[in-house]
């Protein structure tokens, strides 16, 4: 039951939400479940960039004036079609979606939502990506959601591996297997001993905007290499992270890893410190150098920053690909929670079609890039071998 003096204010100016900024910082210091995906740098940025062809959703909530909850949302045409999606602002870019809400009053404010999606009649489906194990609507909102919404669904999702860090590198190191160790130990000699001039070393603000450009080129040679797109190619894409990666330098979120040899980048990986968890978003690394191992080497070093700022935890983020299972990783799964419009509709039971058939074809891809990544791991081992 929603509490007397709850009230949902809905917005669909981008105005407001530029307007919350300190507010909403405030609320996510009362939020121990947010990452970095729930900062106003991030949401902004995204809408900033995004926003042609959607109409803002942003719902507030407020208790006798006061933010307690936000649910950062907008509604568009799906895939060209009338069809009107519910979606979290960062869909696409953002590893974990949410709702923010102040800890104590998480349930209120989930069921505040739901209370409201519930009789809105602006979306067809609502289709809340990327909810994080430990979020605020899989600890709470699916209850709140299931009395307030008839016809939901939750889904499991994408796994998202992550390690658990210790005091010391040493110490991380002996959890690995003695092949491992052997590696990483070889390859960080052999770049340096092949290279006078090679540097391994954090982007600093007066190089950002080369080792994104670097970054962007390394990422898409990677993945073209085995036949598939990447996803840092297009100019929308770029143009966020663009404006999003100074945003994060400032606050001192953002870890930009670079390898240097003979003045060029020849490796890029994209990291996020944010409270306790080191976040390894992307990487790109020069394919003609590949026998240096220089994504294994660059990760190493990553890690090795993490632990030596006192993090709890190296969140590889989304996707179960061979790199990350070297490092000897747990796993979460991330879920998927559609709402279809109250009293159900044809254009939300067609959404509902549709979203298996895009899993469908998700699947498909996904296993086919499994079966590129696993072709060009054999043809390297065979060459070194050879």
């Amino acid at each position: 039951m929603v509490k007397a003096g709850l009230e949902v204010i809905e917005s669909h100016s981008g105005d407001a939400l530029t307007a919350l900024r300190d507010e909403w910082e405030a609320l996510l210091g009362q939020c121990g479940t947010a990452t970095l995906y729930q900062t106003w740098e991030w949401n902004e940025a995204w809408w900033r960039v995004n926003h042609r062809l959607k109409r803002l959703f942003l719902l507030q909530i407020r208790d006798h004036g006061t933010l307690v909850g936000i649910a950062p949302l907008y509604v568009s045409r799906h895939l060209g079609t009338p069809l009107r999606r519910l979606a979290f602002i960062g869909n696409g870019a953002s590893d974990y979606m949410d709702v923010i809400a102040d800890d104590e009053r998480a349930d209120e404010v989930c069921a505040a939502i739901f209370q409201h999606l519930s009789a809105s009649r602006s979306f067809d489906l609502a289709d809340l990506q990327q909810l994080h194990e430990n979020g605020i609507l899989r600890r709470v909102g699916s209850a709140a959601c299931a009395c307030k919404v008839a016809g939901t669904a939750t889904r499991l999702q994408e796994p998202c591996p992550f390690v658990e860090l210790p005091a010391c590198w040493a110490e991380f190191t002996q959890r690995l297997g003695k092949k491992m160790r052997s590696n990483l130990s070889y390859y960080d000699r052999l770049l340096p001993k092949t290279f006078e001039d090679a540097e391994v070393r954090l982007a600093t603000p007066g190089d950002l905007d080369d080792a994104l450009t670097a970054l962007f080129d390394l990422h898409q040679k990677r993945w073209n290499a085995v036949l598939l797109p990447g996803v840092l190619g297009g100019p929308k894409v770029q143009e966020f992270h663009r404006l999003v990666a100074p945003r994060l330098m400032e606050r001192g979120w953002l870890r930009l890893h670079i390898t240097k040899v003979e003045g060029r980048i020849v490796a890029a990986l994209y990291c996020f410190r944010y409270r306790n968890s080191y976040l390894y978003y992307l990487g790109g690394f020069a394919p003609e150098l590949g026998k240096y191992s220089l994504g294994t080497v660059l990760t190493a070093h990553a890690i090795r920053q993490a632990i030596g700022e006192g993090c709890a935890e190296f969140d590889f983020l989304r996707g179960d690909e061979p790199y990350k299972r070297r490092w000897m990783p747990e796993v979460r799964t991330n879920a998927r929670m559609l709402l279809p419009r109250h009293g159900g509709s044809v254009r939300s039971h067609a959404m509902l079609r549709l979203n298996r058939l895009e899993n469908f074809v998700e699947h498909k891809a996904k296993a086919f890039a499994a079966k590129q990544q696993k072709r060009k791991s054999a043809a390297a081992t065979a060459k070194s071998e050879g």
